[in-house]
């Protein structure tokens, strides 16, 4: 009788992870030794376009600790295009309200929270684009920070 149970409740998470991952063009997290983001510590990323013509939806994955102490997170993401071109962007991320009740979920001392940085974004040239972040928060050491990444999902347009 568990068997019975078991395998479809098995083959019907099997079947939810494959259909979700599919949407996922690309993703990527690190890990930060001892929940610290140290200011020289720089975080990379790199993928390559093919199609042009694709849009994306870009997101910014922060996992904080309860021990993180400020209610932003703030950082600097630096661009170069497959042509060579750079650009900066300074990102801020809302960890918690006002209160303190902290915006991203989880149950444990590891809050999850996914930020959409760029919804319906198009990379325009052909080729690897790379991605460098690092914190700017202007400590040397940012306590609380268990992991950073990001992640493109294939867009897709709501249907009605």
């Amino acid at each position: 009788m568990k068997n019975k149970v078991v395998v479809p409740l098995l083959a019907l998470f099997l079947l939810l992870v494959v259909s979700c991952q599919r949407d996922v063009f690309y993703e990527k997290m690190d890990t930060l030794k001892g929940e610290v983001w140290n200011m020289n510590t720089q975080l990379e990323y790199e993928f390559e376009i093919t199609d042009s013509l694709a849009y994306y939806d870009f997101y910014i994955n922060v996992g904080n600790t309860v021990d993180f102490e400020t209610q932003n997170f703030y950082l600097f993401m630096d661009t170069e295009f497959p042509n060579g071109y750079k650009a900066q962007d300074t990102l801020g991320c809302i960890l918690s309200d006002p209160y303190g009740h902290w915006t991203g979920k989880g149950v444990g001392r590891v809050k999850e929270n996914r930020f959409l940085f760029k919804p319906n974004v198009r990379f325009p040239q052909k080729g690897v684009y790379k991605f460098t972040v690092v914190q700017a928060m202007r400590a040397e050491q940012v306590k609380g920070i268990a992991y950073f990444g990001i992640t493109l999902l294939n867009h897709q347009e709501n249907k009605k």
